[in-house]
């Protein structure tokens, strides 16, 4: 009886998987059949395209002016490509090129095909006077691809058999899922076209992790010793390719976000504020005379919404504007003309089409407040300056004592070319610009500046110019002859447009109660004239 019912089970079996096979390859296999699923053509776009072009619209709010970039050819620099099979692209210069030509906003991309260029002058099809040269050139390349950074690997196996039902049968599962860690990195460098030398903090290193999972899946099971199978495998891949193109755009929006200073990182998901764009910006504030602090805090609001109008002067429209959009970002006590006001602004302008509308309406403004209001806003910002002290209705507090200031120079002659250092000290507590004058009468001012913007100077330091690891030098310009260098030393902020200098370059002695003076002076030597006189 037992005997009979193992042979009815083995003959179920053995039907259904027999019936199972026919459906599974239908009646007639020269039948077989297959369905193609078929796809259109489509726009590429990733979730950087529209900050792409969101960088040439910021360019025009923030009014940055134009940009010609040109672009080396750039390659996978670590020679992976060809080893893995095209894993990743070996030549990327065609994806820096499309997202470059896609900024707009005055981005202009500047090819580099030196044979296009040269075959098209010697056939007469083009003229080099029509020709637009770059202004920048951007280089780099992918520069790491790290395949294996974690492997992980999961596997199941399962089995088992009839025999306690004297049953010939067996079954057999496995289970088998890895998966892969790979990394790429792209650097990107800003070079200046004019020097061919590299463009400090103009660069972009960026990187991407990308996944590759593989899963494998059989099933066996046996009777009366014929095996039957079900395998299946499944291999899925981050797009590398995929992947290094959001690297060219992720790295373009910074380098040039960068070197045009603007506020690149609002356009990004999740991006933090970039340290050199601010910086930048806080260099610029202190470098502007207190009215034209003024007249790009009132372009700011402009451009933010706010109904003001660019005059260099805090009128009533401009502190109510202020005062609103203090509150809107909590800034508190701050003063209407400050680096914490300044630098809200800055980030917080929208970068959207009205506001590219406004830009066109207040260039008219800024147009007619350089040539016509700037003047008179300067001269109204020295006597509120000079008026300040009487408006205080406490009595007027003692003056603090002047200290004396020292300068002097790394040398006494220099030729046209060599670089320059400045060193002072003080032996009080106060504040300091020092200018230089050339043998033709043209003044410069050499401290405070960009890389030095807080003039308010202590004693027991002895301050350079530029400063050690700066990132620039003063350089010695023709005409030869007597250059001065001249120092001033207050107990209060000195205006650039009062110093007390004479008009020969020297200090103005009737001023000695209020300003501490000091000078230095160099000879400037032209070789190469006194060559070409012998």
């Amino acid at each position: 009886m037992k005997t009979r019912l193992q042979s009815i089970i083995c003959k179920i079996l053995v039907a259904s998987a027999t019936a199972a096979l026919i459906s599974a390859c239908s009646l007639n296999p020269q039948n077989v059949n297959i369905d193609l699923n078929k796809t259109l053509p489509e726009v590429k776009t990733t979730i950087f395209s529209r900050a792409v072009r969101g960088l040439g619209r910021a360019n025009m709010i923030y009014g940055r002016g134009p940009l010609k970039i040109m672009s080396k050819p750039m390659t996978d620099n670590t020679g992976t490509s060809l080893p893995t099979s095209g894993e990743i692209p070996r030549d990327i210069t065609e994806m820096v090129k499309s997202t470059l030509n896609s900024i707009g906003g005055g981005i202009l991309y500047v090819p580099y095909d030196p044979e296009f260029m040269l075959n098209t002058a010697q056939t007469g099809y083009s003229e080099w006077g029509e020709k637009l040269l770059p202004n920048v050139v951007l280089v780099g390349g992918i520069t790491e691809f790290d395949r294996g950074l974690v492997t992980k690997e999961k596997a199941l196996d399962l089995g088992g058999t009839l025999e306690e039902l004297d049953l010939p049968i067996a079954l057999e599962f496995g289970d088998i899922r890895k998966n892969s860690l790979a990394s790429i990195t792209l650097d990107f460098n800003m070079v200046d076209f004019r020097t061919f030398t590299g463009i400090p903090f103009m660069q972009a290193v960026n990187n991407i992790k990308v996944h590759k999972g593989v899963g494998e899946d059989q099933l066996g099971f046996t009777v009366y010793g014929q095996t039957l199978g079900l395998r299946g495998n499944i291999k899925k891949i981050q797009g590398r390719h995929a992947a290094v193109r959001l690297l060219v755009q992720l790295s373009v929006i910074q380098v040039v976000g960068k070197y045009q200073k603007l506020p690149y990182w609002r356009l990004l998901p999740n991006a933090e504020p970039d340290s050199i764009v601010l910086d930048a910006v806080r260099e610029e504030f202190y470098s502007f005379e207190e009215a034209d602090r003024i007249a790009r805090i009132q372009e700011y609001l402009y451009l933010y919404g706010k109904p003001v109008e660019v005059t260099g002067r805090l009128d009533k429209a401009t502190l109510d504007a202020l005062q609103a959009f203090k509150s809107e970002h909590a800034l508190g006590n701050a003063a209407p003309v400050s680096e914490k006001v300044y630098l809200a602004l800055f980030e917080n302008i929208p970068i959207e089409l009205q506001t590219q509308a406004r830009r066109r309406q207040v260039n008219a403004m800024i147009e007619n407040y350089q040539q016509n209001l700037r003047d008179l806003a300067l001269q109204e910002t020295v006597e509120i300056m000079a008026e300040a002290p009487h408006e205080i209705s406490d009595p007027p507090k003692p003056r603090p004592e002047l200290g004396t200031l020292k300068v002097w120079l790394n040398k006494s002659e220099l030729q046209i070319g060599e670089h320059l250092e400045v060193f002072f000290e003080v032996t009080k507590p106060m504040f300091v610009r020092i200018v230089s004058i050339n043998a033709a009468g043209q003044m410069a001012t050499l401290f405070p500046n960009p890389h030095q913007s807080d003039n308010y100077t202590l004693p027991g330091k002895v301050y350079r110019i530029p400063p050690a690891g700066a990132p620039f030098t003063l350089s010695v310009a023709a005409p030869a002859g007597l250059d001065k260098i001249r120092a001033i030393a207050a107990t209060q902020s000195i205006p650039a447009s009062s110093l007390p200098l004479t008009e020969d370059g020297e200090f103005d002695q009737n001023q000695e109660e209020r300003f501490a003076f000091a000078g230095a002076e160099f000879k400037v030597v032209d070789n190469a004239l006194e060559k070409a006189m012998n």
